[in-house]
């Protein structure tokens, strides 16, 4: 008898289930083929895809897929970024999916979307460098967190020993780009002792090299405001406070400079923000 009423709830919840579905079919669309409005809760979605989650991830794609590349509208690239997250959710092993997430969604104003995509396939896929080395650069671009960015760069180094060399000399550059010299000197100590590759090597000792004149220079700028109450108007005014007894090379050729609020940087970083 339980079993029969079981079986009846199921049966009358399909026809409740359908009777929905079929009346969506006379709702009024939109003209454009290429523009996303409905997202259904997973739980529907499941029932669309007969309890197959990889099905349903499948389908989650296929939608993402026909959007025009040229379309601008926002509201269909928040229902995409949705799609997109429950097809990860669904199987986050899907290749098609974090792809198209890196490629689209960060551009168009979806990056926590694409970001949580890249993440769940970067756990799943642990073979997989790309979803790790999107993941970093979204993190170094949009997000601007360097010290993450490094980290998710080595990440992905160690799934590819091929372009390991260049993944970690990425990730040693996104490090040195923090605002903490002494971090950064230790991760990239930590990397040249674990790298076997000579150019990389020389690479490594002339970043970390910079970040100890970067460090000088920002121990005597501390030196000269607390004798002086003012930044210096000039780098070389620096000499002689601390223990900064000339101007440090910078094995790059970039250089040192002074940031808008007095602050010793990099020479090149303050060129690409100013150029961002």
């Amino acid at each position: 008898m339980k079993t029969l009423r079981l079986l009846s709830l199921c049966l009358l919840g399909w026809a409740v289930f359908s009777w929905a579905n079929l009346q969506l079919r006379s709702h009024p669309r939109l003209d454009e083929d290429d523009l996303l409005r409905v997202r259904l809760p997973r739980l529907v979605q499941l029932a669309y895809s007969a309890s197959d989650p990889w099905l349903a991830a499948n389908l989650n794609v296929f939608r993402s897929l026909m959007v025009d590349i040229n379309t601008r509208e926002a509201e269909t690239y928040r229902v995409q970024g949705q799609l997109q997250v429950d097809a990860a959710f669904f199987n986050p092993w899907h290749e098609d999916n974090y792809y198209l997430a890196a490629a689209i969604l960060p551009w168009n104003g979806q990056l926590e979307a694409g970001q949580e995509v890249l993440l769940r396939a970067s756990n799943a896929r642990q073979w997989d460098m790309w979803p790790a080395f999107y993941y970093a650069f979204n993190t170094m671009y949009f997000e601007h967190d360097m010290e993450k960015a490094g980290h998710w760069a080595e990440i992905a180094a160690t799934r590819n020993p091929g372009n390991a060399p260049a993944l970690r000399a990425m990730a040693a550059a996104w490090y040195e780009r923090g605002d903490d010299p002494r971090l950064a000197m230790d991760v990239l100590e930590k990397m040249y002792e674990g790298s076997r590759d000579t150019n990389f090597r020389s690479l490594l000792a002339a970043r970390y090299q910079r970040l100890q004149g970067l460090l000088g220079l920002r121990q005597a700028l501390a030196a000269y405001r607390a004798q002086h109450g003012e930044n210096p108007q000039q780098l070389e005014q620096l000499i002689g406070y601390g223990d900064l007894e000339a101007m440090p090379k910078d094995p790059l050729k970039a250089g040192y400079i002074l940031d808008a609020v007095g602050q010793v940087q990099l020479a090149d970083h303050i060129k690409k923000q100013t150029a961002r």
